[in-house]
């Protein structure tokens, strides 16, 4: 790699581009040259700063051949997002998560309450609402995060009591339809952390149930210079629109000195990604060949189209220490048959998409249970900042009815934590009792 000049690799490529002699498989949404930049910055041919200014360059360049004004801004607006850089890590605050399965009942419709997540820096509460007018016309909103207020469409924000007297307002972030609205409810400022009960407008909640305790552990990623580590780990970080375009970054890497054309793990990335569906929903049996695929591939992408997953929901309670950058807590899994989702916080937060810092711009998550069955997950609904943020990670295959334990792995650029609890479902799929108004 010595003799190679990664500002002037991506520069060629950049006018290729844009003179219509390369044809690669970027889309519209797609940053010029991030998938080549990223590949280069890894492995250290070219540094973030240069790469980023570079990026910038031929974004403004192809945003001025545009005859689209509105393309011209979104291109604009998306090179400004590359120049940013990620906010300093810092660890989440150990928290109490309470299992409440409850619904209270009122006018304007059914409040369910499925956790209560209490520590010394917030409050918020996990819910379900369902509106009385269900059923109207309007545009169904699920799989984005949005925040509502009062009056446009969401839940109403009910004060919250502890057993201190304490009253406090709440705000609601999350998404929904006409039908149904799922997210939080968080506190203006937080309650007592060891309340007995709160009250919601009134409704008391008990508070003595105990969340699945898991065991944590951070485990060092195996240092791996020739990039065979950065594609696999970007195959494994899929955006809104399917597995990630590795063959620019196969071609970066190659022209850098740091993969062999020939090398056989090429050969294995390829199967891959040919065999990862756009959606995991679209596939009605597993992809041919996927006996000869790599672990943790084979056993992902074996049970692609299975629906035999566990229906149930385990509150758990799990704040990792600082790793690759990252702090993570999960508060809720929730099992379907076709797949399964948890409920985390992140810290710092992280974006929609493909990463567009160079600086561990992004997680992957990976799960495994203790049959030797793994999974893979996907950013579902999402809000936040760039220092903390709260949402879901969609999982697919569903769960494998026999497994007895799961282990959720967060994984960043040189580290990962491994979340391990055991599969007891018992009755914690069921919606608990109603409380009437």
């Amino acid at each position: 790699m010595a003799d190679f000049d990664g500002e002037l690799y991506l520069r060629v490529v950049g006018e290729e581009t844009i003179l219509g002699a390369r044809r690669g498989r970027q889309r519209p949404w797609d940053l010029p040259l991030l998938e080549p930049a990223r590949a280069l910055v890894a492995v250290g041919a070219i540094s973030a700063a240069r790469a980023r200014a570079i990026i910038d360059d031929y974004s403004l360049a192809e945003a001025m051949r545009s005859d689209d004004r509105h393309g011209f801004h979104h291109r604009m607006a998306m090179a400004q997002v590359s120049r940013g850089r990620r906010p300093r890590a810092r660890a989440l605050k150990p928290r109490r998560v309470v299992p409440c399965d409850r619904t209270i009942e009122a006018a304007n419709g059914a409040l369910h309450v499925r956790h209560v997540t209490l520590s010394e820096d917030t409050t918020s509460v996990a819910i379900t609402w369902r509106p009385n007018n269900s059923g109207r016309s309007g545009s169904r909103r699920r799989g984005h995060m949005v925040m509502m207020g009062h009056g446009a469409g969401g839940p109403l924000q009910p004060q919250l009591t502890d057993d201190r007297g304490t009253t406090v307002a709440t705000g609601f972030s999350g998404g929904g339809s006409d039908d149904e609205w799922e997210g939080r409810l968080t506190a203006q400022q937080p309650v007592a952390a060891d309340t007995a009960w709160i009250e919601i407008d009134g409704h008391r909640l008990e508070l003595s149930g105990a969340a699945v305790a898991c065991e944590i552990t951070i485990e060092a990623l195996a240092n791996d210079a020739t990039g065979v580590r950065y594609l696999w780990r970007r195959l494994a970080i899929p955006d809104f629109h399917g597995p990630a375009e590795i063959e620019e970054s196969i071609g970066a890497l190659v022209a850098a000195g740091t993969l062999e054309p020939d090398d056989p793990a090429l050969d294995e990335m390829r199967a891959v990604r040919e065999a990862m569906p756009d959606h995991p929903g679209m596939h009605s049996s597993a992809p041919h060949g996927v006996r000869q695929l790599p672990e943790p591939w084979r056993s992902l992408l074996g049970r692609l189209a299975k629906q035999d997953g566990p229906e149930g929901t385990l509150t758990l309670s799990a704040v990792t220490p600082e790793f690759g950058g990252f702090s993570v807590a999960i508060s809720c899994l929730e099992s379907q048959p076709d797949g399964f989702g948890i409920e985390v916080d992140v810290a710092p937060g992280l974006g929609h998409g493909p990463p567009r810092h160079f600086e561990s711009g992004q997680l992957a998550w990976w799960a495994a249970d203790d049959r030797g069955n793994h999974h893979l997950g996907q950013i579902g609904s999402w809000s936040g900042s760039e220092d903390y943020c709260s949402g879901e990670v969609n999982f697919w295959p569903a769960l494998r009815p026999t497994a007895r334990s799961l282990s959720i792995m967060p994984t960043g650029e040189t580290s990962r934590a491994v979340i391990t609890f055991p599969l007891i479902w018992g009755d914690s799929g069921r919606r608990g009792e109603v409380e009437p108004a």
